[in-house]
């Protein structure tokens, strides 16, 4: 396979926005290639398994953690396999760390965090990312007409991965 002069960003970047990555995961795997092609010194046409199995290593020996590593791996093998169609298969496990349960506000601190807002419109942005579980993004797309509050639910229009999801209201 020869391959000439490929722009390996706009490659990513067309395949990627094609299967609806988002512009976050696109720059991380722009990010990833770049450094790899800039450690390998290689064509790309020329790079091999072998290549790519040495610089993960050169990652775990400079102590990147699991999660890092698989990123890059994810990174290159979305390269060579979906944008140039050059089969990658690697089969590399990495650890990750062990996902730590997070501490929670007691009631009281709830009650204290909501009394400290006075701004009523800033309280309710909090109400509502903490009792329905919004991400800051999803809470700044959210329109009036997404809410049905008579029924008790409302819809949640850009979720991560630019899904749709539906939101269920308790009523006090």
């Amino acid at each position: 396979m020869v391959i000439e002069k490929i722009d390996i960003n706009n490659s990513i970047k067309k395949e990627a926005l094609r299967r609806g990555y988002s512009l976050r995961t696109i720059k991380s795997y722009q990010d990833c290639a770049e450094r790899f092609f800039k450690y390998c010194k290689k064509d790309v046409g020329k790079v091999s398994k072998v290549e790519v199995r040495e610089y993960l290593d050169l990652l775990v020996s400079r102590g990147k953690s699991g999660n890092t590593i698989n990123v890059y791996l994810n990174a290159l093998k979305f390269f060579f396999e979906n944008c140039l169609g050059k089969k990658m298969k690697i089969n590399i496990k990495y650890s990750k760390k062990p996902v730590k349960l997070p501490r929670v506000l007691s009631k009281e601190e709830l009650r204290k965090l909501f009394d400290a807002v006075d701004n009523s419109k800033h309280k309710l942005m909090l109400q509502l990312m903490y009792g329905a579980g919004f991400r800051v993004s999803e809470l700044v797309n959210l329109k009036v007409n997404d809410l049905n509050i008579n029924s008790g639910y409302g819809y949640v229009r850009q979720g991560k991965a630019g899904k749709i999801g539906c939101l269920l209201f308790l009523r006090a």
